[in-house]
C-alpha cells in the first residue's frame, strides 16, 4: 500500500523535474538583448514572442505589424523567436544595409531543412544557403530573364482562353464565382505549361491528381501551420520535432513527373525551351544554358563547369512550381476583390486594357502589356495592400555592428541571430502609406513612389535574395487580369464578405475562406 500511495508522488516529482527542466531550457537566452543594451518585447516562456501564432489568434504578419506599431519610435526592437533571440526591423536605412549593402552578413534564410528526409525541399533555392546559394542563385537567374518570359507569353495566353470559356460557363449558370479556388486553378494550369510544358488541365478538372498533389503543398491545417511557423523561427525544434514541410506521397509525385516529363524528352528528342528545358541543361552542361544569352548585369555569365546533381534539379524545378500558383493566384484574388469593390478604379482600368488592345490588333502583346501603366499601378497597390509573404527572414552570418537605438554608440549583433523584416507592417504604416487600408493604386505613380523612402515597399524582398521568378509572377497575374476584365465586370455578390479575414493558419497572406463574385459579360 505504501508503494501505491509513493507512485503519484513519484510521477509528480518526474513531472515537476522535467517541466522545470524545459523551461530553464528555453528561457535560458530571456536577458539576451538586456544585456545587449537593446529594446525588446517581454517574452513569455516556451514560445518567446510567438504564442498568439501558436494559439492561432493571429496571423504572423499581423503579430510582427502589432509588435512594429508598438515601438514605432525605435529602428529595431529584439524579441524571440521560442527560445531564440532575433532582431524585427523597422527603419528603411537599416534595411538597405541588410538586404542590399551589407548582404553579405545576411545571405541566409533562417529556415533549414534535413536534405535526408526531405531533398526535394531542402535542395530547393530559397532553403541553399551560403556559396551553394551563390553558386546556384547565379546559374538560375537567365532563365527569368525578360526575353525568356516573352518567349513564354504565349503559353500564358492559352492559359487565359482556358480562364475565360470556364467564367463564361460559370456566368451562363447565374451563379458567382469562387475566385481563390478558380484563380489558382488558371495559375495552376500556366505554371504547369510554361514549367513542366505538361496539360495539367486543372481548369477542365478541378480534383486532377496534379492539382490535388500541389494543393496538399498549401494545405493550411493545424499542423501545417504549426510546421511552417517553426520552419522560420524554430528550425531546430522543428527538426527535432521531424516535422516535414512536403509529405512523402507529393515529393515522389512531383519526382516522377519531373523524371518522366526529362525521359519523353530525352527520348523523342523534343527540344521545347520551357523552365524545365533550361533547369535541364543546367543539370547536364552548364554551358548549353548560357549559349544565346546575353551577358549583362541582368544576365551574368554562367560557370560553364557549373552543374546540378538530380536531387538539386527536381528541387529547383518544384520550387519554381510550387512558387509560382499559389502566390499568383492569390494575388489575382485580391486585386479583383478590390477591383469588384471599386468600381471607378475598375472601369479606368478596363479602358487601358481596351485601348492597349486595340491598338496591338485587339490581341494582349507582351509588348503592349508592358505599355499598361495603370495596370501596374493596381497590380502595385494589391501587392502593397495584400503581401503574399508578410516578413522576410534573413540569418545574420557573422557578428555585425549595428547603430544603437539611442543613436549613439554601436551594438555588435552576434552571428547565428535571426532578423525579421515585417513587410506587411512596412506596408500599412501610414508614415509611408496614408490611410493605408484604402486601395488606392494612386500611390504607385512616378511621382509618389519617388517621393517614398525606398525599401519600404517589398513584396518580392530586395537585394540578391529577391524573388527570382517576380517577373514570371507579374507576368501571368497581368495577363490573367487583362484577359478578364476586358470581357467581364466584376461586382461584389449578396456572400461577397465586405472586410478582409485572413487564414491564421497560413504563413503566406491568405482570405480565410472563399471570395465569391459576381461576373458579367461585357457584350461584344
Amino acid at each position: 500500500m505504501a508503494l501505491l500511495l509513493e507512485w503519484p508522488t513519484l510521477v509528480l516529482t518526474i513531472f515537476s523535474a522535467v517541466f522545470i527542466g524545459f523551461y530553464f531550457y528555453f528561457t535560458r537566452n530571456f536577458n539576451f538583448w538586456k544585456n545587449l543594451g537593446v529594446p525588446y518585447v517581454k517574452p513569455s516562456p516556451f514560445v518567446g514572442n510567438l504564442k498568439e501564432c501558436v494559439l492561432l489568434k493571429e496571423t504572423i504578419g499581423n503579430h510582427l505589424k502589432n509588435l512594429y506599431d508598438e515601438h514605432s519610435d525605435k529602428p529595431y526592437v529584439g524579441i524571440f523567436s521560442f527560445d531564440k533571440p532575433s532582431l524585427l526591423v523597422r527603419d528603411p536605412k537599416l534595411l538597405k544595409n541588410i538586404l542590399v549593402k551589407d548582404s553579405k552578413f545576411f545571405a541566409d534564410h533562417i529556415m533549414s531543412v534535413d536534405v535526408k528526409s526531405d531533398p526535394v525541399f531542402g535542395n530547393s533555392l530559397f532553403v541553399l544557403k551560403g556559396q551553394r546559394w551563390r553558386e546556384v542563385r547565379v546559374n538560375m537567374t537567365p532563365i527569368f530573364t525578360s526575353g525568356r518570359m516573352k518567349n513564354m507569353f504565349y503559353l500564358v495566353v492559352l492559359g487565359c482562353k482556358e480562364l475565360i470559356e470556364l467564367l463564361d460557363k460559370e456566368t451562363a449558370k447565374g451563379s458567382p464565382v469562387q475566385v481563390k479556388e478558380t484563380m489558382t486553378r488558371y495559375t495552376t494550369d500556366v505554371i504547369a505549361s510554361c514549367a513542366f510544358g505538361i496539360q495539367s488541365n486543372t481548369l477542365k478538372n478541378p480534383y486532377s491528381e496534379f492539382r490535388d498533389h500541389l494543393r496538399e503543398v498549401f494545405d493550411f491545417t493545424v499542423r501545417k501551420g504549426l510546421t511552417n511557423l517553426l520552419a522560420f523561427f524554430a528550425p531546430s525544434l522543428k527538426s527535432i520535432l521531424r516535422l516535414k514541410l512536403l509529405d512523402n506521397s507529393t515529393a515522389d509525385y512531383i519526382r516522377k513527373l519531373i523524371w518522366s516529363t526529362v525521359e519523353y524528352r530525352e527520348k523523342t528528342g523534343l527540344i521545347r525551351k520551357d523552365i524545365l528545358h533550361w533547369i535541364n541543361e543546367l543539370r547536364t552542361n552548364g554551358k548549353k544554358t548560357v549559349q544565346d544569352a546575353t551577358v549583362s548585369a541582368e544576365n551574368p555569365r554562367i560557370d560553364s563547369k557549373f552543374q546540378l546533381d538530380d536531387d538539386e534539379f527536381v528541387a529547383q524545378a518544384f520550387q519554381i512550381l510550387a512558387g509560382g500558383f499559389e502566390t499568383s493566384g492569390t494575388t489575382m484574388s485580391f486585386a479583383l476583390y478590390e477591383l469588384a469593390l471599386h468600381p471607378d478604379i475598375q472601369h479606368r482600368l478596363r479602358e487601358e486594357i481596351t485601348r492597349v488592345m486595340a491598338k496591338h490588333q485587339g490581341e494582349l502583346t507582351y509588348e503592349g502589356m508592358q505599355e499598361m501603366s495603370y495596370l501596374d499601378m493596381v497590380v502595385s497597390e494589391t501587392l502593397r495592400k495584400y503581401p503574399v509573404l508578410p516578413f522576410l527572414d534573413r540569418m545574420c552570418g557573422s557578428d555585425y555592428t549595428l547603430p544603437s537605438t539611442s543613436g549613439n554608440g554601436t551594438v555588435l549583433l552576434p552571428k547565428g541571430t535571426g532578423v525579421f523584416i515585417p513587410v506587411f507592417a512596412l506596408h500599412y504604416d501610414p508614415q509611408y502609406y496614408p490611410d493605408p487600408d484604402k486601395f488606392d493604386p494612386e500611390r504607385f505613380t512616378e511621382e509618389n513612389k519617388q517621393n517614398r523612402p525606398n525599401y519600404t515597399y517589398l513584396p518580392f524582398g530586395e537585394g540578391p535574395r529577391i524573388c527570382i521568378g517576380m517577373r514570371f509572377g507579374l507576368m501571368q497575374v497581368k495577363v490573367g487580369l487583362s484577359h478578364i476584365l476586358s470581357r467581364f465586370e466584376v461586382a461584389p455578390c449578396k456572400d461577397t464578405p465586405l472586410t478582409v479575414v485572413y487564414d491564421r493558419k497560413s504563413f503566406i497572406l491568405s482570405m480565410d475562406g472563399e471570395i465569391p463574385l459576381s461576373f458579367k459579360r461585357i457584350p461584344i
